[in-house]
């Protein structure tokens, strides 16, 4: 038998080699949407720029739509518990969308670049920001569209988009290739 490979034994004289199983990666997951909430609320308190944003981005694109749309969820519900909002819910229900939307182009073929991931963190971005924005003005929440587009969005937008290359590749070292990650093996 070999030093360096583990192996068991079958039956009388049948030793088979033991790999480690190669899981889903859903742990880094887990890891990286706590690490990205712990940020947001208390290194970037204000909520510029929006880190969750292209973390959620980058599960959902690559592990598909189901584990970047429970990501989003579970990210947007614990910043909304831990960071002091006055809705609970929205963010989750918008995280959730961003993580379910971007997660569609998880079977797509892989850009090289990252050009895509970054494009799509800062659309997510914006797209939180204005939806969040919708829902304050339907609660009646009244602020100036020039207020909210210069000290929330634009600096939300142009510091997320500077944050996100480190975030995906972080990512990107940690969960590896795309592949979509579906609770049941479904099959096409």
């Amino acid at each position: 038998m070999s030093s360096d490979v583990t192996t068991r034994v079958v039956g009388p004289a049948t030793a088979v080699p033991r790999m480690a199983p190669r899981g889903t990666g859903l742990g880094w997951v887990t890891l990286m949407v706590l690490m990205a909430v712990l940020l947001q609320v208390t290194v970037m308190a204000n909520g510029i720029p929006d880190i969750l944003a292209p973390t959620i981005v980058v599960v959902a694109l690559l592990r598909g739509t189901l584990v970047g749309a429970v990501a989003g969820f579970t990210g947007g519900l614990l910043l909304e518990l831990t960071a002091p909002v006055g809705t609970l819910g929205v963010l989750a229900l918008l995280y959730l969308a961003v993580g379910a939307w971007c997660g569609q182009y998880c079977e797509r073929e892989e850009s090289s670049s990252l050009l895509a991931p970054l494009a799509l963190a800062v659309v997510a971005a914006l797209a939180v920001q204005l939806g969040y924005m919708v829902f304050q003005l339907l609660l009646g929440h009244f602020m100036p569209a020039s207020e909210f587009v210069g000290r929330v969005l634009l600096p939300t937008v142009a510091l997320t988009a500077l944050l996100s290359p480190p975030v995906l590749l972080v990512a990107r070292r940690l969960l590896g290739a795309p592949r979509v990650v579906e609770p049941y093996g479904v099959a096409a």
